[in-house]
């Protein structure tokens, strides 16, 4: 495969890879803009489609700009820092529109873009490796490989988390603590994880193999970053791509850290659930409010619930609300922050969405339905039996434009209206969007004309 070849870009695709044809053949080209003629080498081809990679640039896009990421080439964590913000946000929407072009009558928002788009993680896995010198990596992965790309700081992380993680690899370091070996599956520590709060707590998690004391490791880091309110250990001994198990280990602090989301607090758990970028959340949560237009009348169900960061923002505004999650610790914490902000009309249940939403469906009528479900999309028997109770509106946040696009037909075949799409980059720098929804309930039957 050392078909080399000068192009021009047509277009992009949905990941931000610039898209040309030859032969009636689509290629994606990662990193190339449109209007750009480019001299690439094929690495992939398939019967429709084939993959290339820039040897050349012979033309180049007035968009273009110097990547302030030194590892953007390399490192698979981000996508656009060779584009201007502006640029990629446009790629995105466009991806959205792309993705529901065949819907029709309906209000689509412009993206609402992120303010800030470097620093904005507030959780971050690293894992941990060495080099064939035996000298402490650390990194990300690298795009379509299992390689970490070594880096000394990541933009959309924020300084503390790059200090700290400097701070533990120099410790490991000094201290010659072994590092995991994927291969041989032998060594200590595997992976760190970051979080932190717009409160400003920090939580450490140390991945280990086995049971280790690092007291010193803890008090040194206590001592250096007083931010930082919980230190865990996770004891992974599985060889697995899974990186947390559910042995977690307080060894200082608190067992939660305090996040606030429009007002209200939020104990934030080693394994909770939270969106990684806190003012997109904030942003996102309010436009899906804003399109549910609720009032102290109404009862409200949100499915996939998570540690309940918007049933309980719903809460404030409804007569009841219901959330439904299937994982117990997320159930858990939810009752916790129901506590936490003094409130009384929520209510929780744990277990599979399209189980749980069948045992209430008869016992009140319910006004407004949110979900926000995994990337695979919705259960077909859970939309089922949302369309038999005929709720007035649905409010539908996705991660992935694909599976919220079928699941909406299913919706609009079954008596639903879509009335408003709004994408949200809830993830700048990396080809991820976010996309909220409001559908309504029709009452006459026209509803197979936007199919």
């Amino acid at each position: 495969m050392d078909d080399i070849l000068d192009v021009l870009i047509e277009s992009y695709d949905s990941n931000g890879y610039g898209v040309t044809h030859v032969n009636k053949k689509v290629i994606f080209i990662p990193g190339a803009l449109k209007d750009e003629v480019v001299k690439v080498k094929l690495i992939s081809e398939h019967k429709k489609y084939s993959f290339g990679e820039i040897i050349k640039i012979i033309k180049k896009s007035d968009k273009r700009v110097e990547p302030l990421c030194p590892y953007a080439k390399y490192c698979g964590g981000c996508d656009f820092f060779h584009m201007p913000y502006d640029v990629e946000a446009q790629i995105k929407e466009d991806s959205v529109k792309m993705t529901i072009r065949d819907l029709k009558d309906f209000k689509f928002e412009p993206i609402i873009k992120a303010s800030n788009y470097l620093g904005y993680r507030n959780k971050v896995m690293i894992p941990f490796c060495k080099d064939e010198e035996d000298d402490i990596l650390y990194g990300f992965y690298e795009k379509n490989s299992h390689k970490i790309v070594s880096i000394d700081k990541c933009l959309i992380s924020d300084d503390l988390t790059n200090e700290i993680t400097h701070f533990i690899e120099r410790y490991l370091s000094i201290f010659h603590i072994s590092i995991y070996n994927e291969d041989k599956h032998e060594g200590l520590f595997k992976e760190l994880m970051i979080r932190h709060t717009k409160t400003g707590e920090y939580m450490v998690v140390l991945v280990l193999t086995r049971d280790y004391d690092f007291t010193d490791l803890k008090d040194k880091l206590v001592e250096y970053y007083p931010a930082i309110k919980s230190i865990y250990l996770n004891i992974n001994e599985v060889k697995t791509n899974v990186v947390l198990s559910n042995n977690f280990k307080l060894i200082y602090g608190k067992e939660t850290i305090l996040e606030d989301i429009l007002g209200l607090k939020f104990e934030v758990h080693p394994s909770s659930f939270l969106q990684i970028n806190h003012d997109q959340c904030e942003k996102l949560y309010s436009k899906a409010l804003e399109l549910a237009n609720l009032n102290s009348n109404m009862n409200v169900i949100d499915a996939y619930c998570g540690i309940g960061t918007i049933t309980l923002n719903i809460a404030k505004k409804v007569k009841s609300v219901l959330g439904i999650e299937i994982v117990e610790d997320a159930i858990n914490n939810a009752n916790k922050n129901k506590e936490l902000n003094n409130i009384s009309n929520a209510s929780f249940i744990c277990g599979k969405c399209e189980d749980v939403i069948k045992d209430v469906s008869n016992k009140i009528k319910y006004d407004v339905i949110f979900f926000d479900p995994p990337r695979k999309g919705c259960d077909q028997s859970f939309l089922d039996t949302v369309i038999k109770m005929q709720i007035e509106k649905i409010v539908y946040i996705s991660c992935n434009p694909a599976t919220m696009a079928r699941d909406i037909k299913i919706l609009i075949n079954n008596g639903y209206k879509l009335d408003t799409v709004v994408p949200v980059d809830q993830f700048p720098r990396t080809n991820n969007i976010e996309t909220v929804c409001l559908l309504s309930k029709l009452h006459e039957a026209k509803h197979h004309d936007q199919c």
